[in-house]
């Protein structure tokens, strides 16, 4: 038989408060950590709400939080027998790291959380039963006021709402950081020309890698995947695609990547496992080493539903802030092969407008960055220069209308390769241009577009731009 909803105990997490409590006064920088997750009014017990809440004047203040502070905020507080000094040391005691502490504040803020909504539930349930009620609607719209504050403290800090007058001053707070070097972009590509063009991969963006087969999408996915985990946090990579052990291979090539070697280490043949000189073993072996400390996370599992995708995403995220680093971006390669639901089965063009939306939104929920790939339509193959367009990716859905950003992919390399009647001067131009890869910025929501050619070594999976 279940309870009645009077006699559920009030959710709490006493041992989270302590341990998060104890994290602050052995490194102050926790409370910094914390504030992010938890406030004061979220502890359960009176006096951890105010020490929480002394904490916090104090570092506002930018006063140090010792010992003899507490021991003045705690003065007659029932401690349960101890002493203000012996219950300080109770908390040292039970304190968790610094890196620890975002994940004990967001279990005291759930905690919080779950007890407004029974408090909610238990005074609908009273004022029901005693006859009081005499307009529901009017309490109905009291309970989704409550519930509503719960469910908006479950998103993320940039989708939350705010009025006008705040969201300006946040702006105008970050334009003053800018102007003083200290603000940070977002998650770089890796490549100088297009970050300062597109100010880095930024928050909530859907970004798209667009281009036919063979224009190296996986080659520029896995370079921005490198230089975002280095520089900016960690990366999860979806690779819908390729296995783990065939990604693993491209981003050793990368890493191993020497221009002044004679020998090129190629992913062919590190997956051969032939003809590597002790040279080549060394620089491989140099970048295991390196590719130990890359956050970068691979999902290889094929057939993924965007479900499942969010999920792992979400997942990603709080393993990545137990790490004490953030989640920089999600890549997913590519978006064609993400399993969609039934709900449009069979009309492929509404089942990509789902996949997409639900991308889009993703990006949003996280506050990151969300790079899909994507291949484009055959006709591109019709026209005489086959560089991208938007008008390629119109049969995709809504892909050109959820992207923030769409970089179309082209090397004009492939198609000399392919061409069966080579004049002498286009075999001089695939000779030449070998190693081009060009990449336009075919959308940009607030900014430029532009086009930029970056050397690219498809074998060894190496992307790096030309100064011209």
């Amino acid at each position: 038989m279940m309870p009645a909803v009077h006699d559920v105990v009030p959710p709490s997490t006493i041992e989270a408060e302590q341990a998060l409590l104890g994290a602050i006064l052995t490194n102050p920088e926790a409370l910094d950590r914390a504030r992010d997750h938890v406030r004061a009014e979220d502890f359960f017990e009176d006096v951890h709400r105010h020490i929480f809440g002394v904490m916090c004047e104090r570092r506002d203040a930018g006063d140090a939080i010792d010992w003899k502070l507490m021991k003045a905020a705690l003065g007659d507080a029932d401690l349960g027998g101890l002493t203000a000094g012996a219950y300080l040391a109770r908390l040292a005691s039970e304190a968790i790291t610094v890196v620890g502490a975002p994940g004990y504040a967001r279990m005291i803020a759930d905690a919080a959380q779950m007890r407004t909504v029974l408090e909610t539930a238990q005074a609908a349930v009273a004022r029901m039963t005693d006859g009081s009620v005499h307009s529901p609607a009017d309490y109905a719209t009291h309970m989704i006021e409550q519930l509503d504050e719960v469910a908006s403290a479950g998103l993320a800090e940039h989708a939350r709402r705010v009025t006008l007058g705040s969201s300006v001053a946040s702006v105008l707070a970050r334009v003053e950081q800018t102007r003083q070097g200290l603000a940070p972009r977002g998650a770089p590509y890796g490549l100088p020309k297009l970050d300062t063009a597109t100010l880095g991969m930024r928050p909530a963006q859907f970004i798209v890698l667009a281009g036919r087969p063979g224009m190296g999408k996986s080659t520029v996915a896995l370079h921005i995947a490198l230089a975002a985990a280095r520089r900016a946090g960690a990366v999860g990579f979806f690779s819908l695609e390729m296995g783990a052990d065939e990604l693993s291979e491209r981003v050793l090539a990368a890493v191993a990547y020497d221009p002044r070697s004679q020998e090129p280490i190629t992913y062919r043949a590190i997956a051969e496992a032939r003809s590597l000189s002790p040279e080549a073993m060394w620089r491989l072996q140099e970048a295991e080493k390196a590719c130990a400390d890359i956050p970068l996370w691979i999902e290889p599992q094929s057939g993924l539903t965007l479900a499942q995708i969010a999920a792992r995403a979400r997942q990603m995220r709080l393993r990545a802030e137990r790490r004490g680093i953030p989640l920089a971006a999600i890549i997913i390669d590519h978006i064609g092969l993400i399993r969609p639901s039934k709900r449009y089965q069979g009309n492929r063009v509404q089942e990509m407008t789902e996949i997409t939306t639900g991308l889009k939104g993703l990006a949003k929920e996280l506050g990151i960055p969300v790079i899909g790939l994507s291949q484009l339509n055959r006709e591109v193959e019709k026209r005489q220069d086959k560089r991208p367009q938007l008008s390629d990716l119109r049969e995709s859905g809504s892909i050109e209308q959820d992207a923030d950003v769409v970089l179309g992919l082209y090397r004009e390399a492939y198609y000399l390769e392919h061409k069966a009647d080579r004049t002498d001067d286009e075999t001089i131009r695939l000779f030449n241009c070998q190693t081009e890869l060009e990449i336009e910025i075919l959308k940009q929501r607030s900014g430029p577009t532009v086009r930029l050619t970056c050397f690219c070594d498809i074998g060894c999976n190496v992307l790096a731009e030309v100064a011209r």
